[in-house]
This record gives structure tokens, sequence and C-alpha cells, in this order.
């Protein structure tokens, strides 16, 4: 099945937490809260500006207590943030990936992860692609587990489904 996941973006746009409710009403599986300059007392107030409902939906980054604290969906990892504790057996778990020998050690204990960039970024500029398509579709270890993220639009979703991506993350597709 392919998913779409939503990023928030670093700084606040005008009606954010809106059109993020909207997106996930819509085509968006989930949204990962992804903001790194907010303190854990104004991520918490981030999280509470959601409805109950929806929190399930949502994936946090920074501050991973307060997925268990608001009864959020999941939590992401990263080489930051590489730890799986025990206390969050039961939350959907994503990490972020650079290479495919990373995600073939990662995805075993995750939910899903991403892959990165896969095209040009669309908010970094000069974060450029790092690989190529035609290795990524004779790779053994893209599948269903594994979503593309960098520079994604609606008219890569075709091609990334045929390299045999499970799904794909939005950011400045969604915010530019």
């Amino acid at each position: 099945m392919w998913r779409l996941v939503g990023f928030t973006p670093e700084n606040s746009v005008k009606d954010e937490v809106e059109r993020i409710i909207e997106l996930l009403k819509g085509d968006i599986d989930y949204f990962h809260i992804r903001k790194p300059k907010l303190s854990e007392d104004e991520t918490r107030s981030y999280i509470l500006s959601f409805p109950l409902a929806l929190r399930q939906k949502l994936t946090i980054h920074y501050f991973p207590k307060l997925a268990l604290e608001y009864n959020l969906g999941g939590i992401h990892l990263n080489s930051r943030n590489p730890e799986l504790k025990d206390e969050f057996l039961g939350k959907r778990i994503s990490y972020s990936c650079h290479s495919l020998e990373e995600v073939r050690e990662k995805k075993a204990f995750c939910d899903y992860v991403f892959l990165s960039p896969i095209y040009n970024s669309i908010s970094k500029k000069g974060y450029n692609s790092g690989f190529d398509l035609i290795e990524l579709q004779n790779s053994k270890e893209i599948d269903e587990k594994v979503f593309a993220l960098g520079g994604i639009r609606e008219e890569n979703f075709k091609e990334l489904k045929e390299i045999g991506f499970g799904g794909a993350g939005l950011l400045g597709s969604i915010w530019k």
C-alpha cells in the first residue's frame, strides 16, 4: 500500500496547523513533527493544537517522551537519536537513512524508513540527489518499508512506485 507522509516546516507558516489537519483528512497518512528550534514546552503547545482524533497520525522527531504523554502515533529515530527504548514499543517507528546500507540495517526494527535525497531537494538548496534511480530499482533493499524523501512531487509518484518504494515523504512540495 502506497503511503504519503508530510513533514512540518522547520519555521512556522501561516495557518500551518489548519493546513496539516486538512492534509491528514485527505491524502496524507501521517505527519512528522520536525521542529528543531522549538523547546519542549513549545513542542507540547504545538501538539495540543491538534485534535485528539488526529494525534495517532502524528510522529514526533524531538522530545520522544511527548509521544507517550499525548498518545501520538509514532516516534522518529535518526543518527542523533538512534535508540529504540522499550517504552516506545507499540508506537510507529521510523528512521532517516542516507544510504542503502543504512536502510538494510534500520528497516528491520522500523515500520518504515526514509531514504534521501532521492531527487534534488525543494526545501534545502544545494541538497542534491545522491542516488541513481536505476540502481535503486535494481536494489533488493527498496520495498514497501522504504519511503522516498527529498525533492518529492506528485509527478514523481508513478516513478517511485515503479522503483518499488512503499511511500514518499513530502516537505517542500507542501510548503513552498
